[in-house]
């Protein structure tokens, strides 16, 4: 898809994007303000106590992480969440608590994070505490009475042999100032006799604080303990984004949706839907594309170009194909058109009475046949008798020439069946009766003698034909083939689609008959990559025309001759 394709898409589904915006945003905006707003408070647990050693075991290290999976799990338990619902009388349920509890390991460590968002930040922080204690309480990893007993004594021993030893130290600093100022031998011997019972004692009390020491650190030294290394702060700010960032969040999200939606809508849709779509696809020239005429349940009359301003873009429509349809065309013969669509209401039946218009409005002697035999339209395009019409003449023999003759006036018998209308140049050869057999009447050799009879008279210019579709019944294949006439092929914008359109043309190039060109019908402006060409408010001047209208003029010369 090329890039003009991709915007003429944005410019045709903008409001939609911006609708699916605007709704995204809105309902983020109202479900963002209606929550109240929410804290979250952090608790962080140790498992093991290997970080206190000086040179950990890599099993110790490794047991304390496998560990905090498992107490990742324990906070959740029923347990352990009635603990803290008892202990802080909440006002809220086991399944509630554990809505707002959220348990992280971080990577590589044996450290548990406890996070609980709750709308009320201080007893946020109080819930991650309570959980903490309530999982330390809850784990193997607390002390005996017995273990508990002998670290409370040896603390207490520590305490009193450090006593001891500060009050030794302050003795051989005393002892020390004493041997500086002794006078005798004898006083020197016995101040250092003194001085050595003290730091013997010392060293002995030192060595016993040792030994309490790694008591202690042997009676705590435990793989499974836990302990909280971070209590939970009460939390100053919400967590969460702000409803601002909310809000354009959801405008993104729905004009994502809704541009996603579009192009995958547009992308599965085969209709055609434009005049560049219809000539890629069907590698079939483009006679032109008709804007959209009123309503599909207005009347005809307020449906053809006839009533409508002479210099309508909706004319103007039908006077680039009138030009494209003829120009190059130099041939005096008549020439002859079958009108048809692939599918029901394509708009065939009008396109083919406004292209008549057209072609009358530019002098052309104009025969427009209706030969759709099973639901014929033109006499009630122009309101017409539809008493006598085509199967009436198809009922007479038509006048043979005499040799040598060519061009020739129509027969009386055809001018009989032939209805005027309000154009001077404009004539309906109606549908007539409804016979039994439509497909075999149209492919007589009655019919064929009368369309030779058509090309050769000097009172017609171009004969349209309006036939059914072709997808529906064969009668446009077979009268094409009949009447060796080129065929115009009217596809509906946003209707058609593009597999029934080639079905249309396979059809015709198995039996031989060429496709003139293609008109879309009922096109949007804003689907045409180029569209400046329709509403410019210009002005028309006779002489201002181009090259394909000088061409008409050409052919227009050449039939008067």
């Amino acid at each position: 898809m090329e890039f003009a394709q991709y915007v003429r898409l944005f410019r045709k589904w903008l409001w939609l994007i911006v609708v699916a915006a605007f709704i995204g945003g809105g309902l983020s905006f109202v479900i963002s303000s209606g929550q109240p707003s929410r804290y979250r408070a952090r608790a962080l647990i140790s498992i093991g106590r290997f970080i206190e050693a000086r040179n950990p075991e890599q099993s110790d290290i490794r047991v304390g992480m496998d560990l905090a999976l498992t107490y990742a799990q324990l906070v959740r338990t029923n347990s352990v969440l009635e603990g803290v619902i008892e202990t802080l009388d909440l006002p809220l349920e086991i399944e509630g608590l554990n809505r707002i509890v959220e348990t992280e390991i971080l990577n590589d460590t044996s450290l548990l994070v406890i996070n609980v968002t709750y709308t009320d930040a201080i007893l946020a922080a109080d819930i991650a505490n309570q959980l903490a204690e309530h999982l330390i309480l809850a784990s193997p990893s607390n002390l005996t009475p017995e273990q508990q007993a002998q670290i409370d004594f040896a603390s207490s021993q520590i305490n009193a042999l450090t006593g001891q030893i500060e009050d030794a130290r302050i003795e051989l600093d005393l002892i020390a100032s004493q041997l500086q100022n002794a006078q005798s031998q004898t006083e020197v011997n016995r101040l250092t006799e003194q001085r050595n019972a003290i730091v013997t004692q010392i060293n002995e009390a030192s060595s016993t604080v040792a030994q309490f020491t790694d008591t202690i650190s042997t009676l705590q030294q435990n793989s499974n303990a836990l302990d909280i290394v971070e209590t939970a702060r009460i939390p100053t700010a919400p967590t969460g984004p702000s409803t601002p960032i909310v809000t354009l969040l959801g405008v993104l999200v729905g004009g994502g949706l809704a541009a996603g939606g579009v192009f995958l809508y547009e992308h599965l849709d085969e209709t055609i839907r434009t005049t560049e779509e219809a000539a890629q696809s069907l590698k079939l020239p483009v006679l032109g594309g008709i804007m959209r005429i009123g309503k599909r349940s207005d009347a005809y009359n307020d449906r053809l170009i006839s009533t409508m301003p002479s210099m309508s873009p909706i004319a103007e429509c039908y006077r680039t194909v009138r030009t494209n349809l003829l120009f190059g065309s130099s041939e005096t013969d008549t020439k002859i058109y079958v009108v048809t669509s692939p599918g029901p209401s394509e708009g065939k039946s009008v396109t083919t009475a406004n292209l008549a218009i057209s072609m009358a409005m530019a002098g052309l002697q104009v025969l427009l046949i209706d030969a759709d035999l099973r639901r014929p339209k033109a006499h009630e395009i122009f309101g017409l008798d539809n008493n006598i019409g085509l199967t009436t003449l198809l009922s007479a023999e038509p006048h043979q020439a005499g040799a040598g003759e060519q061009r020739r006036p129509l027969p009386a018998n055809l001018m009989d069946c032939m209805q005027s209308t309000s154009l001077p140049k404009l004539w309906v050869i109606t549908s007539g009766f409804t016979p039994a057999n439509p497909t075999e009447i149209l492919g007589s050799t009655l019919l064929q003698r009368w369309i030779e009879i058509f090309r050769a008279s000097t009172d017609i210019d171009v004969v349209l034909i309006d036939t059914p579709p072709s997808l529906v019944v064969a009668d446009s294949n077979v009268l094409a083939a009949t009447a060796d006439a080129d065929v115009i092929m009217v596809v509906d914008c946003g209707h058609t689609r593009r597999g029934a359109a080639l079905k249309v043309k396979e059809q015709f190039q198995q039996i031989g008959v060429k496709i003139k060109g293609v008109v879309v019908n009922r096109i949007n402006l804003r689907d045409q990559t180029y569209e400046y060409g329709y509403g410019y408010g210009y002005y028309y001047a006779p002489d201002e025309v181009d090259s394909k209208q000088n061409g008409l003029r050409k052919y227009l010369g050449s039939r008067e001759k």
